[in-house]
């Protein structure tokens, strides 16, 4: 009998077993946390497997038509599989685990096959399953594609409805909530980055997507907007995961928005700090970071510039006692103490309150006093 005999006789041999490959494969499969968890039934996975294993041995008969048909099985596998949320290495971990199940079926004692036969045909047994993960994998991938392409559309078009001018009313937000996937009553986290870093930031969502709540991304005028549901008791303070994923990069956090209806004020919050950052920063700010500049930005936009009420009263005393009394004044906005001031100025402390004293008379502000503190605070540190 020749070579090719001995081979088709064994692989004949081995498709009468069809039934007990299924249950080794599936005893050695089901362990794995990603198709235990994956909502697959167990009867699909013994259908699928059923059909792998015959549509594999049937290719390794040698005819054209077997060979494609595995192919088109490949296909199929791969594209249901990605509807069904199966992740990718599991995916391929399994099918892997085929030339296991397989070579122990060829190899087992009671079939007697030759074993330099064995040796001879193992490459061809490797590059059957391993042409089958591979169009398994190809198929997989272009479909997840597809879907990832139609989720995101929806969710720009959601996302459009949730921002536009016209605000949505209670049971539109229901339903974008609803359609996005997302608890209304939650709490979220509003970022906003320079649109140039949203490619960027896209991609670290697809490398590591999280595990939680979903990270919706959207582009409005120069800005990526990041939204993501966050738990009740969160903070400002980002987690690990979010850090990570504006690593290098400026953002702007709002402060919270406390159910999907304050996403749209916390976004106009995330843009206004985006855009009162200097050039080239880096890093998370919020509005406890930046408050002081937008605000004394904004008042002088409607010409209410706390500035002139300081320095145009401050216009009266000379050019060097000017600069004592700001060098004063700064330091115990910063620091709140008079001792701590006079140690930054390396004076006595009743120096500091007499420069205080006289940046009251001619101002009118008692720094003592948090409404005249936080005005001269904005005309001076603003």
């Amino acid at each position: 009998m020749t070579d090719d005999e001995q081979w088709l006789t064994l692989v004949d041999a081995v498709g009468r077993q069809l039934p007990c490959l299924v249950e080794n494969f599936l005893t050695r499969i089901l362990p794995d946390p990603a198709y235990a968890d994956s909502g697959l039934t167990l009867e699909d996975l013994r259908r699928s497997s059923f059909s792998s294993f015959s549509a594999m041995l049937s290719a390794l008969g040698g005819r054209a038509e077997d060979i494609g048909a595995l192919s088109v099985f490949a296909s199929e596998l791969g594209a249901r599989r990605a509807r069904q949320g199966v992740p990718l290495d599991s995916l391929v971990r399994a099918i892997r685990l085929d030339f296991s199940v397989l070579w122990d079926a060829l190899s087992a004692p009671e079939l007697r096959a030759d074993p330099a036969l064995l040796v001879r045909k193992a490459e061809v047994v490797w590059a059957t399953v391993d042409r089958f993960a591979s169009s398994v994998q190809e198929r997989y991938l272009r479909e997840l594609e597809e879907i990832e392409g139609a989720d995101a559309d929806l969710q720009q078009q959601y996302l459009t409805q949730l921002l536009a001018p016209a605000e949505p009313s209670p049971t539109e937000l229901s339903r974008i909530a609803g359609a996005l996937r997302i608890n209304p009553h939650a709490m979220f986290l509003v970022a906003a980055i320079d649109r140039n870093d949203g490619l960027l930031i896209r991609r670290r969502v697809r490398a590591r997507p999280p595990r939680d709540f979903p990270v919706l991304t959207y582009d409005q005028g120069h800005h990526t907007l990041v939204i993501r549901p966050r738990t009740v008791d969160s903070n400002e303070k980002l987690s690990y995961q979010e850090a990570a994923l504006f690593d290098d990069v400026a953002v702007a956090v709002a402060p919270h928005a406390n159910g999907i209806a304050g996403v749209r004020t916390a976004v106009s919050a995330a843009r206004e700090i985006m855009k009162d950052l200097p050039m080239g920063s880096k890093g998370v700010f919020t509005l406890r970071d930046r408050w002081l500049s937008i605000t004394a930005h904004r008042l002088s936009q409607v010409g209410c510039n706390p500035e002139t009420l300081v320095f145009s009263a401050l216009g009266r005393c000379s050019d060097p006692e000017r600069e004592r009394l700001l060098e004063a004044v700064r330091a115990f906005l910063e620091l709140g103490s008079l001792v701590a001031t006079a140690d930054r100025l390396a004076c006595h402390r009743n120096t500091v309150v007499n420069r205080l004293a006289a940046f009251e008379g001619y101002t009118g502000l008692d720094l003592q006093k948090p409404r005249d503190s936080a005005l001269a605070l904005l005309a001076i540190g603003g």
